[in-house]
Parts: structure tokens; C-alpha cells; sequence
């Protein structure tokens, strides 16, 4: 069991006084894997839904014919600290060498130079010993276990979910054979005879075919003696069960230049006007030396849609996302960003994303992610613009996950203002921003008073002893039209049961200072409530009494995953 303090910072200048009313506008769900004996559940996807106009669940308790609890849940399980992503193509997502995953001193020196805290040496002892230096000789040992509620279940190897489809099949990442990263994904056929391949997200287009996107890696040789055997490039790439076309790199971008190796992925795809619009990273025109990766939108040629589409005539342009490159200081030459990703982009043609700041050029104390919104994905230059004001506190960093067809997306930020700098990882709370864009729905957006709210905040129906105050959300990932969230949550319990926490503050005890009080880290779902309103917010209080926090088995230092769990990238 591990001890920390949660301290009380400027933060606590964001919350207000809880009011009277006894509601909240979303039932907090915590969904029970079968997979058992997993230290830590992590909700990662959730089942799409199909709305007509501007109905939710926050006005009926059926939409498209889904009771608004059914909607299924995608959830993954860890035994200890993901060490080396088993989502990203590329190390620490910038590691286009591949030399950092060597042994225990290479984490230590991405920590020293990325994220500099000052606990790097603890924060490499983690991942090197007790995780990579299993899994590097050996494939089969299994930490990453994943589950689609009431369905299938992967628990002989390693495998994360991305996204569900609307038959909540999952897509994502699996370890088979000898290959540690496969895609998982729920066409008939897909990428063939290549290295490595990822599956990211699915669309059916209005052709009535299934359309899936991800990436395809090929392995590659490398004159440096102290890289690993296996190092590879990769390509976005999307496939229908026929076809599966990669799409270029960009313009005048070769395969590697001095060992680095050229990397896309497409995160995201919608169709619009006769044509699909991508979102993801890639290798574009810039630092051609170190291959870095850019937030990027990948664009179509006009298709008719009529019939099925032959993907291997489809022509497509690369927009790098303005403002969001590696290489956008002051003088357009310095790596204010050690990576950027657009990981999501919905039918208005908004996406969200977020880039990781240089370990050399930290804003307040911190060097981790920056979320920004790109409000029109055709325009002749997508531009980011980066979140400000409210929870997006100066320096706060943060992911941005996914977005619904209402412009509203969810996401994890700091809950803190503390230095990382010299320190150690803020606390993190899940978010959810309804932005005003093209396409918002204004009695959406009423509902959330038009800004964006901690998740916690909405989960407070005033009732200390109630289920939904048993919860606190440290990580919102993806949200259907229906407004159902997938999420994570850290629990109290005391000698083995849930029970809620000592009051609705945000920083409240567990259990007070009883010594069998833990918190664990659970996946969820949090269901809107019928006929809720923007008058059911209540914002928690922040006790100001210290609070020491339990952890149950890893405990508060494994929500360090949450960020590996994304695009995190080391200095050049």
C-alpha cells in the first residue's frame, strides 16, 4: 500500500460550493471484467449509437433502440505499469530509432529529458523490471488483457481495444505468434504479410461497407549496432475486407534518412461531401533528419459513394495540422513539440488532438500534453487551436480522446497545478468539453452551461451515502452520440467493500485514516440522466484539511499508465 498527499493548490480556485439540489446529470456504472486478478481496470471505449436529431440520453432512456445502460463498454486490465506502448507504432511515439527500449538506464534518460521528474529513477525501475524486461525475451507473458462487456474476453495475450463498432465488435492491438503488435479488428480480411499492423478505429460509410483504418509496419534494417533486432517504418493505411490500401508519407519524404525511420497512423475517419477525412500523425516535409511525426488530416479524392468504393484508386492529400507541428517556435525552427496526434474527428468536421511538449521547453512546471481542437478538418490550412481558461489552467496537461457528432469531447487533465518539473505526475481528472463549433446543438450545449467541467462535477448528486459518491474519474475515453461515456474511476473501499467516500469533495478521505481503506482503479460507465438539466450541476467542494490518500496494490502511482496510454514522446 502507498501513501501520498493530494495538495491543495489553485486548482481549488475552480470549484465552487456545492449547492442543495440532490441530482447530477450523469449515473456513475462501474462494470465488472470477467477477467480476474487484475490489479487495475481501465474503461477504454464505448459503443456507438445511432441518434435522430437531437435525441440523448439525457431526454429518453432508449436511443436507436439501446436502453441508455446497455450500450457496451470496451475495458482493459493491467497486472503492473505498461512499460512500451502496446498501442503506439513507435516507442514513447517518437522513438523512430528504436533505441530507447534497450535496457533499464533508456527509460530513465526519456524520463530525465521529456517528463523531468524528479523520480525518474523509481519511474524506470517500474517499467524496466517489472514489465519490459519480461515481455522483450518473451511474447507470451501477458499483462494487457481486454474485455467487451457481456462479450468476448482476450486474456492469453497481450491486446488493447481502440474503439468499438456499432455491433460493439472491438478493433485494436493484439500479440500473436511472433509479432507483438497485430490488429484486432472485426472485417473478414485485412492487412496481410507485413511486420506489424494496428487497428484503430471503423466507419460505415453510406455505401453501407465497413471501413477500417489503423496503420501497417514494415520491419526494416538499420545499420546501428546498439538498436534491437526488430525496428520498423510505418504507413497510415485503411482496408475493407477487399483492399487495403497504405497511404504516403509526406511530399518528398523517403523511407529513413540516418536510421530514422518514417511513421503515419490514422486515428479517426469520417465521410463528408463525398469523401473521407482522416485524422492521425505523419512523417511530413520538415526536420527530415529525426522523421519527426505531425498532427495530421488526410484527405480523399471525391468518391462516389454510390456503389463500392475501389480503394486502391483513392488518391489522397496530407494536411500537417498548423500550429501543431514538432518544429513551431517562435522561428518556425524550434521543437517547441516532441510530437503531435489528431486523435479523433467527427461528421462536422471537428477533431481534437494533442501534442507533447519538448522536455526541453516546459510550460509551468510541466512537459507533458497540450490538447488542441482543429474546429474545421477541410480547411485549406486545419489550424489548432489550444485550450485555455477554466480546467485548462496555464501549463495543464492533458489528452483529448474522442468526440461525438455534437462537438463534444472527453479527455483526462490535471487536477493540479504542482510543478512536474524537478517533481512528480500531477493528478489527473477526466473532462468533458462541449465546444461551440459547426454542427453544436444549443440545447446540448445549454446543458453544460456552455464550458467545459470535470466529470466529477457532474457525477455529484449531493448524496454522501449514494453510489455515484463511491467514485472520483480520473479519465474519460470516448463518447457516443447518446452521450454515454467510457471511463476510469478510482473507488473507496474499506476491509474489501465499496462504500462511498466521506463526503462529496473532490479530495475527500477514503474510509478517513482507517489503515484497510484503498482506493482501486476501476472501469465505468457513466450514463446520462433522463430529463437532467444544466440546474442539477453541482461543483464538489475541496476539503482543506491535508488529505493522505491509501492506494490499494500499485495505487495512485500507477496512473502513470494513463499517460503511457497515449502519445508521449523523449527528446531528440
Amino acid at each position: 500500500m502507498t501513501c501520498t498527499k493530494f495538495k491543495l493548490t489553485t486548482v481549488a480556485a475552480l470549484v465552487f460550493a456545492a449547492t442543495n439540489a440532490n441530482a447530477a446529470l450523469y449515473k456513475v456504472v462501474e462494470v465488472t471484467p470477467s477477467i480476474t486478478g487484475a490489479s487495475e481496470i481501465f474503461g477504454v471505449a464505448i459503443q456507438p449509437a445511432t441518434v435522430t436529431g437531437t435525441e440523448s440520453c439525457f431526454t429518453t432512456g432508449t436511443v436507436g433502440g439501446v436502453a441508455c445502460d446497455s450500450f457496451k463498454l470496451a475495458g482493459e486490465t493491467r497486472n503492473t505499469l505498461e512499460a512500451v506502448s502496446y498501442r503506439e507504432e513507435v516507442p514513447f511515439a517518437m522513438d523512430a530509432l528504436f533505441q530507447y527500449i534497450q535496457e533499464r538506464d533508456d527509460f530513465k534518460n526519456y524520463c530525465y529529458r521529456e517528463l523531468k521528474y524528479s523520480t525518474c529513477e523509481s519511474w524506470a525501475d517500474n517499467r524496466w523490471y517489472d514489465t519490459w524486461n519480461k515481455e522483450r525475451n518473451d511474447l507470451t507473458y501477458v499483462n494487457a488483457k481486454a474485455f467487451v462487456e457481456g462479450g468476448d474476453t482476450f486474456d492469453t495475450r497481450n491486446t488493447v481495444i481502440n474503439s468499438l463498432d456499432e455491433d460493439a465488435k472491438p478493433l485494436g492491438v493484439k500479440s500473436e505468434g511472433n509479432i507483438r503488435n497485430n490488429a484486432l479488428f472485426t472485417t473478414t480480411a485485412g492487412p496481410t504479410g507485413t511486420s506489424e499492423t494496428r487497428a484503430w478505429k471503423a466507419i460505415t460509410a453510406s455505401n453501407g461497407i465497413i471501413y477500417n483504418v489503423g496503420s501497417v509496419s514494415t520491419e526494416q534494417t538499420i545499420t546501428e549496432t546498439s538498436t534491437p533486432d526488430k525496428v520498423f517504418s510505418s504507413k497510415a493505411a485503411i482496408w475493407d475486407g477487399t483492399v487495403t490500401t497504405e497511404l504516403d508519407w509526406g511530399e518528398n519524404v523517403s523511407e529513413k534518412a540516418n536510421d530514422y525511420f518514417s511513421q503515419g497512423s490514422m486515428r479517426g475517419i469520417t465521410e463528408v461531401n463525398n469523401r473521407f477525412y482522416g485524422v492521425g500523425y505523419n512523417t511530413v516535409n520538415g526536420n527530415s533528419d529525426l522523421r519527426d511525426m505531425n498532427a495530421n488530416v488526410f484527405i480523399s479524392n471525391e468518391i462516389d459513394f454510390t456503389n463500392a468504393v475501389d480503394l486502391s484508386t483513392v488518391t489522397w492529400e496530407n494536411k500537417f495540422i498548423s500550429g501543431a507541428e514538432v518544429n513551431s517556435g517562435s522561428n518556425n525552427d524550434d521543437a517547441r513539440y516532441s510530437n503531435s496526434v489528431a486523435t479523433d474527428i467527427n461528421d462536422n468536421l471537428f477533431a481534437v488532438g494533442y501534442s507533447k511538449r519538448n522536455g526541453y521547453v516546459p510550460e509551468n512546471g510541466s512537459a507533458g500534453n497540450k490538447i488542441f481542437v482543429v474546429a474545421d478538418a477541410s480547411a485549406a490550412t486545419p489550424t489548432a487551436t489550444y485550450l485555455s481558461g477554466g480546467i485548462f489552467f496555464g501549463g495543464s496537461s492533458g489528452e483529448a480522446k474522442a468526440v461525438n457528432n455534437f462537438n463534444e469531447f472527453v479527455g483526462q487533465i490535471d487536477a493540479e497545478t504542482t510543478r512536474e518539473v524537478d517533481g512528480s505526475e500531477r493528478r489527473h481528472r477526466g473532462f468533458i468539453y462541449p465546444y461551440q463549433a459547426n454542427g453544436t446543438d444549443a440545447s446540448r450545449i445549454a446543458l453544460f452551461e456552455s464550458k467545459a467541467w470535470w466529470l466529477d462535477d457532474l457525477t455529484n448528486d449531493g448524496n454522501v451515502s449514494g453510489d455515484n459518491n463511491k467514485f472520483r474519474i480520473i479519465d474519460a475515453s470516448d463518447i457516443n452520440d447518446a452521450g454515454v461515456i467510457s471511463a476510469t474511476a478510482i473507488k473507496c473501499t474499506v476491509g474489501g467493500t465499496t462504500q462511498a467516500y466521506d463526503t462529496t469533495a473532490h479530495n475527500s478521505y477514503c474510509g478517513g485514516a482507517a489503515s484497510n481503506a484503498v482506493e482501486e482503479v476501476v472501469a465505468v460507465k457513466l450514463i446520462p440522466i433522463a430529463g437532467a438539466t444544466k440546474a442539477d450541476i453541482q461543483t464538489r467542494s475541496t476539503d482543506t484539511e491535508k488529505v493522505d490518500r491509501q492506494g490499494g496494490s500499485l495505487g495512485w502511482l500507477t496512473l502513470t499508465v494513463l499517460g503511457l496510454l497515449g502519445f508521449r514522446r523523449k527528446f531528440k
